[in-house]
């Protein structure tokens, strides 16, 4: 009843058209470009183009970058996820997107651990993925605003680590 009266007064909007219904319409949302290319786990110098290099970390199989940094719309949507958790949604969608683009199955092996300034959408990509969060499975969908988060990675050293990470500079 108090989200019919707050949307009866304040309706969602979306951030870049302003059609109203939602925080964010599907023609605003289908402008927002999945990444195309994929760096190595390295943390000095990545390699374009590949998932792994002789020089990525052993626990590291894969680094997944979902969206380019300089996309302003993609910006936008994450630092207002911090104020209206609505928008996490978005992102759940756009992860599962790009992964089933690459042809990556999430199954009941992986559980999906976080650093604290994506917990919002780690939250909601669980819903979403109906995978668990921070539990003790050997293979880890770490979700991370932009990789390498070096101190995360540790606690993570013998267990199978795919990084999911937001956003990273494309040059």
């Amino acid at each position: 009843m108090f989200n019919y009266i707050l949307n009866l007064f304040f309706p969602k909007k979306c951030m870049r058209c302003k059609r109203e219904g939602t925080y964010l319409c599907e023609d605003c949302l289908s402008l927002i470009e999945l990444n195309q290319i994929n760096y190595c786990a390295c943390f000095k110098k990545p390699v374009k183009y590949r998932l792994r290099c002789d020089n990525c970390p052993r626990n590291i199989k894969a680094v997944f970058t979902v969206l380019n940094e300089k996309q302003r719309l993609a910006q936008k949507v994450y630092y207002r996820a911090k104020k209206l958790a609505g928008l996490n949604v978005y992102f759940s969608y756009l992860i599962t997107t790009y992964l089933k683009n690459i042809s990556f199955e999430l199954n009941s092996s992986f559980t999906i651990c976080y650093e604290s300034e994506v917990k919002g959408i780690a939250e909601d990509l669980s819903k979403f993925t109906k995978l668990p969060l921070n539990s003790d499975l050997k293979n880890v969908l770490l979700l991370m605003k932009k990789y390498p988060n070096q101190d995360i990675l540790k606690q993570f050293e013998n267990r199978n680590v795919y990084v999911i990470s937001l956003f990273r500079e494309i040059s």
